[in-house]
């Protein structure tokens, strides 16, 4: 058979099928490389592809990937927004106004076999029928084309008042009083309205935010300028310095709204408390009590309950990686303010390594994430290493990540003169100024804190210089400024003893930071008391 019989015999072939004349088909398939014919009936629409082969036509599909509808149309005006349509029925009816529209060969299944290069780096809209497949295909086409080279530019649009199942055809039909431009103008002004489809939300990808776009607001305080609200701190000390009974302390100024020591104002709310190493009879209710808590607001997440698939309960230790258990217990306890996490090493999870950035990243991220959503503080105990070293911070145990992903860090340390006293100072902290610290004792039957009223004029970086017997190393002011002002503080107190408020006013006026006067009341060897308990701190000199 000669290749011209050959074309003939499968042009006639393809006529039969169509139910066409061979002549008929001959003209429309003229100037054509693919066809698809609708064939109506009592039984409902019949879709037939028809292309051309090396072999002539055939019922069927181009290779693939197939090229798009109305190809030429798109090449030859490249700089206009392509409309989407889902099936040719529709894309037609779309040029019928004027839109550049196309569509993918073979129906709303095959959006991943046809060749959308055409439309790359080109402004895209997707008209989608109005049903489950008309969206699925509008999702699928919009993952193709923001990952071309270079990426199309996509929006969604879903004509209004559209009938179950309908599409543009029939958004026309149903406006067909109306003069084409005014259509046109109409589909244009809602594809203007329409929001860009950001690509990082179908495939992934870099998430931008821009800042001209973010308000700026004030950090909130737990405890003011010290712990954050929605954000991690972290509380660094060795064994049996007191980190616990601080921890319970603090539940119990919450959940009364009692001032702070330094006499900031605390909000009043509920405590979770997370502890692995005091049991709640002995030892947190007593200090609890011994603190006045309103223990109706405070609880304690120790457990976690899992019911198996045949109704079998277990109940396992809670660690961070329950985060679905930590936020549905801060959804019933909406007004909490403290997340006590203590030890973090007791409930990091069995396959952490606490000493890895990455893994305690992982793992301290989402619960830094929760903090913002919910408003809590979360204050996550640590212990101290035993090695030395020269900055506080580098010291706590484990990676340096629970440090860094902390907002705050707080060091509790006994004094090295006086062993009762406990010196809880300042680490790094991201959101306010550089503070100061505090002192207190555990003391009385049943033991609670009771704070000096003076604040103390050291960072745990003071503190850790002095432990290592190096005072050289200490921060302070210059030799000049600390030496005048122990002069000017001997002056002061020559005649006799003064109020340290009074002294701090002086000061004030004078141009010393009340850092610097501190320093310059230890170098003195100044001994601060009080007349009464609970009355104000008195400074004289040591006889």
């Amino acid at each position: 058979m000669t290749e011209q019989n050959a074309q003939m015999n499968s042009h006639n072939k393809v006529a039969q099928a169509l139910a066409v004349s061979a002549r008929e088909l001959a003209e429309m398939l003229d100037v054509s490389l693919r066809q698809v014919w609708r064939l109506n009936s009592a039984d409902g629409k019949d879709i037939r592809p028809v292309s051309k082969t090396t072999d002539g036509w055939i019922i069927g599909g181009m290779p693939e990937p197939r090229p798009l509808y109305r190809l030429p149309e798109l090449l030859a005006r490249p700089k206009e927004r392509a409309y989407v349509c889902e099936g040719e029925k529709a894309a037609d009816a779309a040029t019928t106004i004027g839109l550049l529209a196309t569509t993918s060969p073979h129906g709303c299944e095959s959006a991943s076999k046809a060749d959308w290069r055409p439309l790359a780096g080109r402004e895209v809209v997707i008209l989608p029928d109005n049903d489950d497949a008309g969206r699925r295909y509008a999702q699928d086409v919009t993952s193709i084309l923001v990952k071309l080279q270079p990426a199309a530019t996509v929006k969604i649009v879903q004509l209004p008042g559209l009938p179950a199942k309908g599409d543009i055809y029939d958004w026309l039909e149903e406006h067909d009083a109306s003069e084409p431009d005014s259509l046109r103008a109409t589909i244009e002004s809602l594809v203007n309205a329409a929001p860009m489809v950001d690509a990082s939300e179908v495939i992934g990808g870099p998430i931008l935010q821009c800042l001209a776009e973010v308000e700026p607001v004030a950090v909130k305080w737990l405890w003011p300028e010290r712990i954050p609200l929605g954000r991690i701190t972290l509380l660094v000390g060795r064994p049996n310095e007191g980190k616990s009974f601080l921890t319970t302390y603090m539940a119990a100024r919450i959940s009364t709204g009692s001032p702070w020591p330094d006499r900031t104002e605390c909000p009043c709310g509920s405590v979770m408390l997370i502890s692995a190493e005091d049991d709640p009879a002995d030892t947190i209710r007593p200090r609890l009590d011994a603190h006045c808590a309103d223990v109706r607001r405070v609880h304690l997440l120790s457990m976690v309950r899992r019911i198996e698939a045949d109704g079998e309960r277990h109940d396992v230790m809670f660690t961070l990686a329950d985060l679905e258990a930590l936020e549905t217990a801060l959804k019933l306890h909406p007004d909490c303010r403290l997340v006590v996490v203590d030890p973090i090493g007791s409930f990091l999870g069995g396959r952490t390594d606490a000493h890895r950035d990455n893994e305690v990243r992982a793992v301290l991220a989402p619960v830094a994430k929760l903090a913002e959503k919910y408003g809590p503080a979360v204050l996550v105990v640590a212990h101290r290493r035993k090695s030395s070293g020269n900055i506080a911070d580098d010291l706590a145990l484990g990676s340096r990540a629970f440090t860094g992903i902390a907002r705050a860090v707080w060091h509790l340390a006994r004094d090295s003169e006086d062993k009762s006293r406990r010196l809880l100072l300042p680490g790094k902290n991201n959101l306010a100024p550089e503070g100061t610290g505090l002192a207190f004792t555990i003391c009385g039957e049943p033991p609670a804190i009771s704070w000096e009223r003076e604040p103390v004029a050291m960072s745990a970086d003071d503190a850790l210089s002095v432990e290592n017997g190096d005072e050289r190393r200490k921060p302070g002011p210059k030799p000049e400024t600390r030496n005048q002002a122990v002069e000017w503080l001997r002056d002061m107190l020559k005649t006799g003893p003064m109020a340290a408020g009074k002294i701090k006013d002086e000061a004030g006026e004078a141009g010393y930071a009340w850092r610097t006067v501190q320093r310059a009341k230890d170098d003195l060897g100044v001994k601060p008391y009080r007349d009464q308990f609970g009355g104000a701190w008195t400074w004289r000199l040591p006889s």
